[in-house]
């Protein structure tokens, strides 16, 4: 009775545990994403052309972390197209395997290649709804070829899987793919390979794809998934920094009549000479240090506001603060004297606040 009982009971051991094992653990939740904001007129797209190539197979069906792989894979499309700015790229969205509901074909494109949107992208990506089925790595990026074909300038594919060969994937033909590509579209293509999980032999695939690109790189899912990491990444990836625009210098001339001092305009019952001047009044201590024999003549002003004696009092302070600021520069105090006129000298009407603060200003005029 004892034996009868103990082989009732072991099958359906067996059968409960294998249930429990195929229930799928509640997702956790991913991290919050908080997209950078690159400014569209700050840079220019590094790349030409991008392609996206997502694993839709069985195995990233499966669990990492506590999340579905294809539920990051697709986040990280997202997180990708929220971060990158439009700057006249072509792209497009390829994946391969697919369940049943999405595609009976093995590997399909999706979107592109066409002028990239942010809202165009996150659309199509909508459409790659469940993974399922085999992985066929290799004639995603075959067909990659096509859609890359045609295509001038730089171009960068990027490619989002476990790596896993749950039904089809094999690295010799995946790699002659991949090698094959690169030998189609020369040294402006790179490979960025975006590992979904920890497997050892995916990583050791994508790495090896990275490699075979020569110019990118691979890199894992985890970081890419928080603003951190995305950032980095598509600025290295897909950008590059508009260079600075020269700034205008003004040229301090020979001998003029008058330096009028735009920047050094003072603040409101102020004597303090302002940042802005700096620039300015660098260039005529460098040239009163060049020309040992120049003599300067600096005269400070107020706007109207307060008694004629006070302002008379704050202007000369202002022009003594410009003296002690070309002192400091290495002119010797001796070459420049001081005059305050007050309100006496408007430049403009007082009658304005924007014109009391022209009148709040310093000239130097150099004595020939």
């Amino acid at each position: 009775m004892k034996f009868f009982s103990t082989m009732i009971a072991l099958p359906l051991m067996i059968v409960l545990f294998s249930v429990g094992c195929a229930v799928r653990q509640p997702a956790q939740p991913i991290a919050d994403f908080t997209p950078a904001m690159f400014n569209s007129k700050d840079y220019v797209a590094a790349v030409d052309n991008f392609l996206i190539i997502l694993d839709a197979s069985s195995s990233m069906d499966t669990n990492y972390m506590g999340n579905q792989k294809f539920a990051i894979a697709v986040q990280i499309v997202n997180r990708m197209g929220q971060t990158l700015p439009e700057l006249d790229q072509n792209a497009g969205l390829r994946s391969f395997g697919h369940s049943p509901e999405v595609s009976d074909k093995q590997t399909v494109l999706f979107y592109g290649m066409e002028n990239y949107t942010q809202k165009g992208l996150n659309e199509k990506t909508g459409l790659i709804s469940s993974p399922g089925g085999t992985s066929p790595m290799h004639k995603a990026i075959t067909e990659a070829g096509q859609d890359l074909a045609g295509l001038s300038g730089k171009t960068a594919v990027i490619i989002l899987s476990d790596g896993q060969a749950r039904v089809g994937l094999e690295f010799p033909v995946t790699l002659e793919a991949a090698q094959t590509l690169k030998d189609q579209l020369g040294s402006d293509f790179c490979f960025y390979p975006i590992i979904v999980g920890d497997d050892k032999d995916g990583v050791a695939l994508m790495d090896e794809i990275a490699r075979i690109g020569k110019c990118g790189f691979a890199s894992n899912a985890d970081s890419l998934l928080v603003g951190s990491g995305m950032t980095p990444f598509v600025k290295k990836v897909f950008l590059t920094e508009k260079p600075m625009a020269p700034k205008a210098q003004k040229i301090v001339p020979p001998m003029p009549d008058v330096w009028i001092i735009d920047e050094a305009y003072f603040d409101f019952d102020k004597v303090a000479v302002k940042p802005g001047a700096f620039d300015f009044l660098n260039k005529i201590a460098g040239f009163l240090k060049n020309n040992p024999k120049a003599f300067v003549k600096i005269q400070g002003h107020t706007d109207s506001v307060g008694t004629k004696a006070y302002n008379d009092v704050l202007s000369l302070q202002r022009a003594q603060a410009v003296r002690a600021y070309l002192m400091d520069k290495g002119v010797d105090e001796n070459r420049m004297s001081c005059e305050g006129f007050g309100f006496s000298k408007p430049a403009s009407s007082d009658k304005t606040e924007k014109g009391r603060a022209l009148n709040r200003r310093v000239k130097i005029y150099p004595i020939k």
